[in-house]
């Protein structure tokens, strides 16, 4: 009855708009307190999704930047159950962003008060896909993918609220295939697993980071401070998680660690904590990275080329889950 429910409104909804001019004013809002949240805590965050997208027209996920090649690409999702990778190179090139946000959140819920502006709204189907994937117990990227394009239009891909949550979305996956690969000891070659074969990650391999509402941090349910998560994050990467071996150029055969940090969040949690932690997790990669730089180049990472930076990146492959805020 739920589903019923709201594949009927979304009919209802969709004829609505076929004859009004619908203006993404609720969209725009919260775009705009994302933008603030970020500049607010040092991060030009706008430049960083503008870069996001033209890497993945760079890289021929997308064909442009219009409605329709957004589209595009979601229907090939829709069909391939993934997106199209072809170009190792892709991780390079997103991995030098940097932070790239896992969603598109805004922290000031008067902005959902208004509940005559959120029922008129398009971004309440955002959230009826995702009730609709509930009900029916799949969260494939072919079931996300075919949701939406039940609902939106080309035009809707025209406004940078949808546009990045694309992006966000196409991030997501590309994680995805790269953890996957490393998983299986091919770090240059693009691949997406069956469903069949995605094995849960071992929990001794997953270094969980919790921040409460009260602005506490507990690794591997320790209470400590944030400058204690770098050492901590090391050590675990470098000593206490496994290992696997790997083939890689001009330095052979290495062993990598097949650990991952999840990291996870209360709704009530403050961002500048949130950012504090994320940055010492980032740092600790860093470090690594420079050190096998140093011990297979003699240089810092920064200052290899391109082709050696990638095989340190392979060594070293930078994997941090960031969960949904707990309500």
């Amino acid at each position: 009855m739920k589903q019923i429910s709201i594949l009927f409104g979304l009919i209802l909804f969709i004829a609505g708009c076929a004859q009004t001019d619908y203006d993404y004013k609720l969209e725009n809002d919260i775009l705009n307190c994302f933008y603030q949240h970020h500049e607010d805590n040092g991060i030009k965050i706008k430049n960083t999704i503008d870069r996001l997208e033209d890497i993945y027209v760079q890289h021929d996920i997308l064909k442009g930047k219009s409605g329709e090649d957004y589209i595009a690409t979601i229907k090939s999702i829709q069909d391939n159950n993934d997106l199209n990778l072809n170009d190792t190179s892709l991780f390079g090139d997103l991995n030098s962003l940097g932070y790239i946000p896992s969603s598109l959140f805004c922290m000031d819920s008067s902005l959902m008060l208004d509940t005559t502006s959120f029922y008129n709204s398009k971004y309440k189907y955002v959230i009826g896909i995702f009730d609709t994937i509930a009900v029916k117990g799949d969260v494939s990227p072919s079931l996300i993918a075919g949701e939406i394009l039940e609902v939106f239009t080309a035009r809707d891909f025209e406004n940078d609220f949808y546009k990045t949550i694309c992006l966000i979305m196409f991030t997501s996956l590309v994680k995805t295939n790269q953890y996957y690969a490393h998983e299986k000891g091919i770090p240059d070659k693009l691949r997406v697993l069956p469903k069949e074969k995605r094995n849960p990650v071992d929990p001794k391999n997953i270094f969980v980071i919790l921040i409460n509402n009260e602005n506490k941090i507990l690794a591997e349910g320790e209470l400590v401070d944030v400058s204690n998560i770098k050492p901590m994050v090391k050590r675990f990467l470098l000593e206490t998680s496994d290992k696997i071996e790997i083939d890689l150029p001009l330095i052979g055969k290495q062993m990598t660690s097949k650990g991952m940090i999840s990291l996870q969040n209360d709704r009530g949690t403050s961002y500048k904590v949130y950012i504090s932690v994320q940055n010492e997790l980032i740092s600790a990669y860093q470090e690594i990275r420079n050190e096998y730089s140093q011990k297979f180049f003699d240089a810092t990472f920064d200052n290899l080329d391109d082709d050696k930076k990638q095989i340190i990146k392979d060594l070293v492959p930078q994997r941090i889950s960031e969960a949904e805020p707990k309500i």
